[in-house]
């Protein structure tokens, strides 16, 4: 069986997930690997040496469960600045009809492409929305149909070429090859979404502890992709200001006693926590702790709502709703207050489609990293993987390069 791996690298945690792909396609989960973050701030690498050894210590944690070495990778990639657009080119193909080719989609995909570069960026995703044959609107796949003429709409999503160049960068020092990239909102879709909820529209927000990302699908396909920077860890520290308590106990207090919709909350309930400089526990009401989960959420819902509406969409055009990953997704009353701030119906997305270990990852907090393993074995994820490959064999003395840092580094933590 074919072997794949993942590295969800986020804020708080590295995340790795090691996976074997039987004869009919179904993955399923043989390694499951943890680490904290270290010098990973909401996408961006801080300090190289420190980023690849915690990289290397969620990975090492999945192999060991697996009793499989892994070398190829899939990546997630996120941050403030990603950006994405919609692009629309037709090109002329015969005067009169011919069978369209795939050599005939891939020049208008790349004039489509074309478009969306940008110095200081690198495109990660181009995805074909729908395509136009002559008159004929519609089109999923052109291949072998009859036309003249042929029209793409395609979205884009790119990210800052240095945020894409240290993460890679990272990840070959802890000693492994990024072969496929994916943005961490596609990946958590890919997971947690079904086909028929993006055909009707749906907005996916996946709530992690340094950013947010989000992705709108109309009609079966993403219209908006991007992130705002704040979190779960804006949470923490929001009620480590107030209750004037450490962001330590502050993390316990909102995983054991948060609730993320003040209605939800019993007058006069009383919790304990431990303010600083303070031995006992005091009490307080547990509305107060509410109150200051429920504005900062508000404000992540108000800041994705306000960058959809910027790109020229609605968050009314999800009929299906909207769907709540990662690991901000567990806390209490979430759902509600999606529901009630957005008037949409909403759930909460837990990772399916894989086999194993599913008592393990089955949580919010996986979205991403099962995403980005059902990509590598997904025709687009297969196809990039194929580029990355060819890429760094005709590099070879940068790859030589790489190989030495990683024997250095290699001698360093063994």
């Amino acid at each position: 069986m074919r072997t794949v791996a993942s590295i969800d690298i986020g804020t708080d945690k590295i995340v790795a997930l090691i996976g074997e792909v039987d004869t009919y396609g179904d993955i399923h989960i043989i390694g499951v690997g943890e680490a904290r973050s270290k010098c990973i701030n909401r996408g961006t690498i801080t300090k190289l040496g420190v980023a690849a050894r915690a990289i290397a210590t969620a990975v090492r944690e999945a192999e060991e469960m697996s009793g499989h070495k892994v070398t190829g990778v899939v990546i997630n990639v996120s941050g403030e600045d990603l950006r994405s657009q919609n692009e629309k080119d037709t090109i002329n193909i015969s005067p009169s009809p011919i069978e369209i080719e795939e050599e005939h989609i891939n020049r208008l995909l790349e004039r489509s492409v074309a478009k969306g570069k940008e110095d200081g960026f690198e495109i990660i995703h181009a995805i074909p929305r729908k395509y136009t044959l002559d008159n004929q609107e519609g089109i999923e796949d052109p291949t072998g149909l009859i036309g003249s003429k042929l029209t793409a709409q395609v979205h884009i999503v790119k990210a800052p070429t240095t945020l894409i160049g240290n993460l890679e960068k990272a990840v070959v020092v802890a000693g492994f090859t990024p072969t496929v990239r994916v943005v961490s909102a596609l990946a958590s879709a890919k997971a947690v979404l079904t086909e028929e909820e993006k055909e009707n529209g749906v907005l996916l927000i996946d709530i992690g502890a340094g950013l947010t990302d989000y992705a709108l699908f109309i009609e079966g396909h993403p219209v908006v992709t991007g992130s705002v920077p704040m979190g779960g860890l804006n949470i923490t520290k929001d009620i480590a200001f107030f209750m004037k308590v450490e962001q330590e106990e502050a993390e316990r207090t909102k995983k054991e006693n948060g609730v993320a919709f003040v209605d939800l909350v019993r007058e006069g309930e009383i919790i304990k926590i431990k303010p600083k400089g303070e031995m006992r526990e005091v009490a307080v009401e547990r509305r107060q702790l509410a109150e200051v989960i429920q504005v900062r959420l508000e404000e992540i819902l108000e800041k994705v709502i306000g960058e959809i509406e910027k790109a020229g969409f609605k968050v009314d055009s999800a009929n299906a709703g909207v769907v709540i990953t990662g690991g901000t997704g567990n806390l209490q009353g979430i759902k509600d207050l999606v529901e009630r701030f957005t008037d949409l119906p909403a759930r909460i997305g837990i990772p399916t489609g894989v086999i194993g270990l599913k008592e393990r990852i089955e949580d919010p907090k996986y979205a991403t990293v099962v995403g980005l393993l059902k990509f590598a074995v997904s025709p687009e994820g297969m196809v990039s993987e194929a580029k990355a490959k060819v890429g760094l064999s005709t590099n070879s003395s940068g790859f030589k390069d790489i190989i030495e840092k990683i024997k250095e580094f290699l001698r360093e933590i063994l």
